[in-house]
């Protein structure tokens, strides 16, 4: 095994259909990063499909952009199993050390993992944002399975085909995996359902708000989000607006307009393009939509970072 894998396991193995361990090879690809404190790991994977991993896995948050391939991950004991496919962000928080497995993915995989020690986590400044994925529960390991956010996908992409080498690589890297880290706890924080499990009208809320995430093209009505809520109208606007601060359309626009500047400077999208994503039939109201929202037309930020 690569010693790197010590930062972050403990007992780490890989075994057969028969419980016999093999030659590791998957850990060889292994970079740590002094700056920010953390293991990546780039590349290209075709493993046996019986093959699985086992190892007891340190505090941190570990996670792996996919771009193509699927598979599934889970603690030992307990419930958070999480399957992911091409464009996912799989993650677990954990803040003991827990036992965990792996299968291996279902055909070739191009992926993306990153480790970060919890101590890493804390000297970055991002203590509470980790503790805040387990607010919801007393176990010791959060599992999540998540659409990967635009600009998160494209910097797996970047970092599968470096422009640079050497020196100036990694210190790509390093800013690479900060900005993986920091714009990834607070998706998956986004995701999280923070909400009492036995507040169904909350979750019902919540659910009522993340579907409209999950699909932003959808033609969603107030009507629609209250039905599925099962709440009245008026109800749904009003328990909205208490908890999130806008409105459910206010919310819905911002969104879309935001995903679709995402799509815009990360993945290069036309107008037109970037508006069908986010569910503008007509480019004119998306642009009138979009400069009104950002002060600045929707063509300003074709291939321009955003400050």
């Amino acid at each position: 095994m690569n010693s790197l894998f010590n930062l972050i396991v403990d007992d780490y193995q890989i075994l057969d259909g028969e419980n016999r361990p093999v030659e590791d090879t998957f850990s060889q690809s292994l970079i740590w990063l002094d700056n920010p404190g953390c293991l990546l790991q780039p590349g290209s994977f075709d493993l046996p499909a019986e093959l699985r991993t086992h190892a007891v896995m340190k505090p941190g948050l570990y996670m792996t952009i996919v771009l193509e391939g699927t598979g599934e991950s889970f603690a030992d004991d307990g419930p958070e199993k999480v399957r992911y496919t091409q464009n996912h962000l799989l993650a677990m928080a954990i803040r003991e050390p827990t036992p965990c497995s792996g299968a291996a993915p279902r055909g070739p995989i191009r992926a993306v993992g990153v480790g970060f020690p919890r101590a890493s986590i804390a000297a970055l400044g991002l203590e509470q944002a980790f503790v805040d994925l387990f607010r919801a529960t007393e176990r010791p390991v959060v599992a999540f399975s998540v659409q990967v956010p635009p600009r998160i996908q494209a910097i797996a992409a970047e970092i599968l085909s470096p422009s640079l080498d050497g020196q100036a690589a990694r210190l790509l890297m390093s800013a690479q995996a900060t900005e993986i880290l920091a714009r990834g706890i607070f998706a998956l924080r986004h995701n999280l359902e923070l909400s009492n499990p036995v507040d169904h009208k909350r979750a019902r809320l919540q659910a009522a708000k993340d579907m409209m995430d999950a699909d932003l093209r959808y033609p969603w009505s107030i009507a629609e989000l209250a039905r599925r809520a099962g709440s009245s109208r008026r109800s749904f606007n009003l328990r909205f607006r208490a908890a999130y601060g806008v409105s459910a359309i206010d919310y819905l626009r911002a969104r879309r307009l935001e995903v679709a500047r995402e799509a815009l400077v990360y993945q290069n999208m036309t107008v037109t393009e970037a508006a069908d994503l986010v569910g503008y039939t007509n480019p004119a109201n998306f642009a009138t939509a979009f400069r009104k929202h950002f002060g600045a037309v929707p063509s300003l930020y074709r291939s321009q970072p955003l400050s």
